[in-house]
C-alpha cells in the first residue's frame, strides 16, 4: 500500500509542481477558452447592422417602413440617399457588416393604386452570420409592415372595422417556440464546445507528458506496470472531471450560460468521455516515439475533431465519407450532447453515448496496459 500512495504522491507532484505545465494544461485551459471567448461573444447576437436608406419615394409610407428598420434592435440607421446608385459605394467605403434598405420612387403611388412595390434590401455577405441574421430580420419587417399596410387599405377601401380587416389579412395566426436557446444566442451555441475542446486538449498533452516521464524514471518499478498505468489514469480522469466542473461553473456564474441536467447526468458523459479518452489517447502516446510527435498528433487531432463533430454543422449534411471519420472521433459523442444537456435539460442521445464512449475505453484499455508495460 505505501508503494501506491508513494506514486500517486510523486505523481501529484509532478502534475503541480516539478511540470507544473501539466496542471495548468488540464485544470486551467477549458477555464480560460471559457472567459476568452464567453467575453468575446458576450452580446450573443448581432444588433444594429449599419443599414444606409435610399429613400426615392420620400412620402409617408416610405418613412414608416424606415422607421420600422430603425426601430428594429437588428438595423441602424446611418446614412441616408436619395440615388439608389450611392448603395454599392456606400457598401465598399463603409466596410464590410452593412447593408442598405432601396424603396423605389413608385413605392407609395404602387401601393395606393393596388400594384406590388419592390424594396430591395442589400446585404454585404462576407459574414454568414450577419447576412443570415440580416435577412430574417429584414424579412420579417417586410411582413409586418405588408400585413398592417393590407388592414388599413381594407379599412379605407372596403370601410371595415379594423378587428375584421386584420382578419382577413392575417386569416391564419401562425407562432413558433425555440427551446433551449430561445434567442438564438451565439454565446450559448458556441461556447460549451470551445471549452470542451480545450479540456480534451488538455487532457491528451498532460496523459502524454506523464507516460513519457515515467519511460525516463525507474522509481516506480516495484509497482507492476498495468498497475502504474490505472492509478496515473485515474488521477487525471478525477482532475478531468473537477476541470469539467469548474469550465461548466465559470461559465454559468460569470456569463449566465444554461446549466441544466442533473449532476448524475453530467458526470455519466463527462466520466465516460475523459476515460475513453484517457484510454486512447494514453494507447496513442505510448506508440508515439517521443512527445514532441504526440503533441504534433493531437493539434492535428484538435480542429478536424471539433468541426467534425456535429456541434456547428449537422453531421447528417455531411458527406458520408465524412459522417465515418467523425463517427470515429469520441468528441463527436461528447460535445453535442454535453450543449443538449446544458441547454434543454436532457440530451436523447444521453445514454447511447455514454455507453458508446465507456465501451471504446473498456476496450482500449487492456491494450494501453500491455503497450504501457512493454514500453515503461
Amino acid at each position: 500500500m505505501k508503494d501506491y500512495f508513494y506514486f500517486i504522491k510523486h505523481e501529484l507532484a509532478d502534475i503541480f509542481i516539478h511540470d507544473a505545465k501539466r496542471g495548468i494544461l488540464l485544470m486551467l485551459a477549458s477555464i480560460a477558452y471559457m472567459l476568452i471567448f464567453s467575453w468575446l461573444y458576450l452580446f450573443g447576437v448581432v444588433k444594429e447592422v449599419p443599414l444606409l436608406i435610399v429613400d426615392q419615394s420620400n412620402t409617408a409610407l416610405s418613412r414608416q417602413l424606415i422607421q420600422a428598420f430603425d426601430d428594429s434592435d437588428s438595423f441602424k440607421a446611418v446614412s441616408y440617399s436619395n440615388n439608389w446608385q450611392d448603395a454599392e459605394d456606400w457598401l465598399r467605403s463603409y466596410g464590410r457588416h452593412s447593408a442598405a434598405l432601396i424603396i423605389p420612387e413608385d413605392f407609395a403611388e404602387n401601393i395606393l393604386s393596388d400594384r406590388q412595390s419592390n424594396v430591395q434590401l442589400i446585404i454585404e455577405g462576407s459574414n454568414i452570420i450577419v447576412t443570415s441574421n440580416s435577412s430574417t430580420a429584414g424579412m420579417d419587417i417586410i411582413r409586418s409592415f405588408n400585413a398592417q399596410t393590407t388592414q388599413k387599405l381594407l379599412e379605407r377601401d372596403v370601410n371595415q372595422v379594423p378587428y375584421l380587416a386584420k382578419r382577413r389579412t392575417e386569416p391564419v395566426s401562425f407562432n413558433y417556440r425555440i427551446l433551449g436557446n430561445p434567442q438564438l444566442d451565439y454565446l450559448h451555441f458556441f461556447v460549451y464546445g470551445l471549452g470542451l475542446v480545450a479540456l480534451q486538449q488538455g487532457l491528451l498533452l498532460s496523459i502524454a507528458a506523464s507516460i513519457f516521464t515515467h519511460r525516463r524514471q525507474e522509481r516506480f518499478t516495484l509497482l507492476p506496470a498495468s498497475m502504474r498505468w490505472i492509478i496515473s489514469s485515474g488521477i487525471y480522469f478525477t482532475l478531468g472531471l473537477v476541470s469539467y466542473a469548474l469550465c461548466l461553473l465559470v461559465g454559468h456564474h460569470f456569463f449566465f450560460l444554461p446549466l441544466k441536467g442533473s449532476l448524475c447526468e453530467h458526470i455519466a458523459i463527462s466520466g465516460a468521455f475523459l476515460f475513453c479518452l484517457a484510454q486512447v489517447g494514453g494507447l496513442i502516446a505510448c506508440l508515439a516515439k517521443d512527445e514532441l510527435l504526440f503533441s504534433r498528433i493531437s493539434i492535428f487531432y484538435t480542429v478536424p475533431a471539433f468541426m467534425l463533430s456535429g456541434y456547428t454543422w449537422p453531421l447528417e449534411a455531411m458527406p458520408l465519407g465524412i459522417q465515418i471519420l467523425g463517427y470515429i472521433s469520441p468528441f463527436t459523442y461528447f460535445a453535442p450532447t454535453v450543449r443538449q444537456l446544458c441547454l434543454n435539460g436532457y440530451s436523447s442521445s444521453l445514454y447511447s453515448n455514454t455507453a458508446i464512449l465507456f465501451m471504446i475505453g473498456l476496450v482500449s484499455l487492456p491494450f494501453v496496459c500491455k503497450v504501457y508495460a512493454k514500453k515503461n
